[in-house]
Order: structure tokens, then C-alpha cells, then sequence
């Protein structure tokens, strides 16, 4: 009877260990992915209520309107470069949850970390372009959001790997380009960083290099990978030429 007792009491913190075990991994993704759009949607939407138009009547000028739009110019840009940017982040979310089928504890706390980064981005787009151009604490802090959020998706892309949360057919090759695919949106922020606190202008107009250094960095990754593909499928024929 004493064997019995001590029997129960050594496997019930076993019993408790897989049970949190079952509340903190899963198959199921549709709560995660759901949750993940609902984010990137809101964000979207707060950044267009920051471009704010001009006041307008009947009395208004052709002229008027254009130098009041012309003053809002920087609004427009800072919604456009913050959508098309959010826009990026989210055809990167949305792949790599195609590839991840399970998740754990540290994936989804990963994931949320994205997500902050997501819906605080609205934040310094609007402080972007309301200054007077001489700070570079705008700059500096929409480029640090800008890159946290892309280092985020990249570490929740290594640790499903690392977790073996992914489908079978994400082989090597794959992970390994689509994890450093957004290496130069890092690098551009990241370096105009020092440049802002010298000139927060010439800091901004430096994010244009994100197009260049993408495709220029697209290039050279895939001539870089085409002899592992032929090693790979080198190696494949061998094997099928061997038989079992």
C-alpha cells in the first residue's frame, strides 16, 4: 500500500509536466495565424490615420489645395515607404507559417515579439515627418522597429528550425535562404543608424538603398547557391543509381 502511494505521488508531477506540455505545444495554428493578420490589418490601418488632409471648402483655390497637399508630402511618403514595409513583413510572416506546422511556448513569445514591433511601427512613422528634420531620434527609432521586427521573424525561422516545427519539405537550401533573405533590410536600417545622428535627412533618403541592395544581394545569393544545387542533385542521382 506504501508502494502504491509513493507510486502516485512520484508520477503526479510527471502527469503535470505533460499536461503543460499539451498547453504549450500544439498542431494547431489557425489562433496563431489569426491573431498574427489581425495585427498586421490594424497596423495598416493605423498608419493611413496618420495622413491627415487639409481643411478644405467651397472658397478653397487650385492653389491653396496644391500647396496643402504639397505640405503633407511627407505624410504620403511615410505612409507608402510604412506600408510597403509592413506589407513585406507580413508576405515574410505568412511563408514561414506555411513552412512552420507546430508550434511551442518560445515560438509563439517569439511571435508576439514580432507583433509589437508591428503595431509600435505606426508610432515613429507618424514622429518621421512631423519634426523639423535636425533630430535624429525620429529616424533612429523608426529604423531600430524597422529592424527589430525583421531580426524577430528571422529568429522565429531558426528556432522552428532548431525546434523541428517545420514540414518535412523545407530541406537546407530553403531554410537557409529564406532565413537570410531579409539581411539587407537589416543591414540598411541598422547602418543608418550612425548616419542619422550626423544628418537624419541624408539617414532617410538612405533607405532607398533597400531596392539596390535587395536585388543586388538576391543575385548574388542565388549564383552562390546554384553549385549546392547541383551538388545536391548530384548526390541524388547517385543514390538513385545505386538502389537500395
Amino acid at each position: 500500500m506504501g508502494t502504491s502511494r509513493r507510486h502516485k505521488s512520484s508520477s503526479a508531477p510527471e502527469r503535470m509536466r505533460a499536461h503543460v506540455r499539451h498547453l504549450s505545444h500544439g498542431s494547431n495554428m489557425d489562433r496563431t495565424v489569426f491573431f498574427s493578420d489581425a495585427v498586421f490589418a490594424i497596423a495598416m490601418t493605423l498608419l493611413v490615420l496618420e495622413v491627415k488632409l487639409p481643411d478644405m471648402n467651397s472658397s478653397t483655390t487650385a492653389e491653396q489645395l496644391q500647396d496643402a497637399l504639397l505640405e503633407h508630402t511627407g505624410a504620403f511618403i511615410a505612409f507608402i515607404l510604412s506600408f510597403m514595409l509592413v506589407g513585406r513583413l507580413w508576405l515574410n510572416h505568412h511563408r514561414k507559417f506555411v513552412a512552420i506546422k507546430s508550434y511551442d511556448a518560445r515560438l509563439q513569445g517569439i511571435n508576439l515579439t514580432t507583433l509589437f514591433f508591428v503595431a509600435f511601427l505606426p508610432v515613429p512613422t507618424s514622429l518621421l515627418f512631423q519634426g523639423n528634420g535636425e533630430s535624429p531620434w525620429p529616424p533612429v527609432l523608426y529604423a531600430l522597429t524597422i529592424a527589430g521586427s525583421f531580426i524577430c521573424l528571422s529568429w522565429l525561422w531558426a528556432h522552428a528550425h532548431r525546434g523541428k516545427l517545420m514540414h518535412e519539405w523545407v530541406d537546407p537550401l530553403l531554410y537557409r535562404m529564406i532565413l537570410h533573405g531579409t539581411d539587407p533590410v537589416v543591414a540598411v536600417f541598422l547602418l543608418s543608424i550612425p548616419v542619422a545622428f550626423l544628418s537624419p535627412v541624408w539617414a532617410m533618403y538612405s533607405w532607398i538603398l533597400i531596392w539596390p541592395v535587395s536585388m543586388f544581394y538576391g543575385k548574388w545569393r542565388q549564383g552562390r547557391m546554384l553549385p549546392e544545387q547541383r551538388g545536391v542533385r548530384e548526390d541524388e542521382s547517385k543514390s538513385a543509381a545505386e538502389g537500395p
